[in-house]
């Protein structure tokens, strides 16, 4: 985890040209350079969250990591460890950010991951509107997310989070034949490398995928 979290903070600064300022660990531990940082992460047994701050009052980019199975009293036979990116248009277009995607998912082997562009007013975890209170924010945590928790063990038996402008995808997504065909049907499907496939849909499409009573993917609602 080490190497895969710090190859992540190179990447994204050598995209945006800015600096990771501020490190958390496990929600305890703040750190305020890079060498203490590092130092943390060899000497850490267990690794349930991490954020990297790029100064995101400012810039609002910022990259975390998470294994949430490790929060549960009865853990999982299977884990999973959820990387979530966020960088500002301002240091990016959307050629870059395929570029960065397609680096990631050589380099650490992603299973399944997406692409979308929100607003700076939405949370980029449970992609909806920021609540803000007088002296804080909030987002509402619903079914929907915990369901997701649960569900995202499957994304190697092919569970979808949503549909999104860019999807990366890997073989068992397309090992339905129903799934498969709706894939093939809508947007533009091209190989990233030999497990993973990029899946691109317009708006209108997924608005009609998701419109449609034929649609056989296997979302988490």
């Amino acid at each position: 985890m080490e190497s895969k979290i710090l190859f992540c903070i190179e990447r994204i600064e050598q995209l945006t040209e800015l600096k990771a300022k501020t490190f958390d660990i496990n929600y305890q531990s703040i750190y305020k350079t890079k060498s203490g940082f590092e130092k943390a992460l060899k000497s850490n047994k267990e690794l349930v969250y991490c954020f990297v701050d790029f100064d995101s009052e400012k810039t609002e980019t910022y990259f975390s990591i998470s294994n949430q199975m490790l929060n549960l009293n009865e853990k999982p036979e299977k884990e999973t460890i959820d990387f979530s990116l966020q960088i500002s248009t301002k240091y990016c277009d959307r050629d870059s950010i395929l570029e960065l995607n397609r680096v990631l998912i050589n380099e650490l082997d992603f299973d399944y991951g997406y692409t979308t562009q929100l607003n700076s007013n939405y949370d980029s975890g449970t992609e909806r509107k920021i609540k803000k209170g007088l002296f804080s924010t909030s987002v509402n945590i619903i079914e929907k997310d915990h369901i997701w928790t649960s569900n995202k063990i499957n994304i190697l038996n092919g569970a979808l989070k949503n549909l999104y402008p860019i999807n990366y995808l890997n073989k068992s997504h397309l090992s339905n034949s129903e799934q498969k065909k709706i894939i093939s049907e809508f947007g533009n499907l091209s190989e990233v490398n030999n497990r993973i496939y990029k899946w691109n849909l317009t708006d209108l499409e997924i608005e009609k995928l998701k419109k449609t009573k034929r649609t056989e993917l296997k979302l988490a609602k």
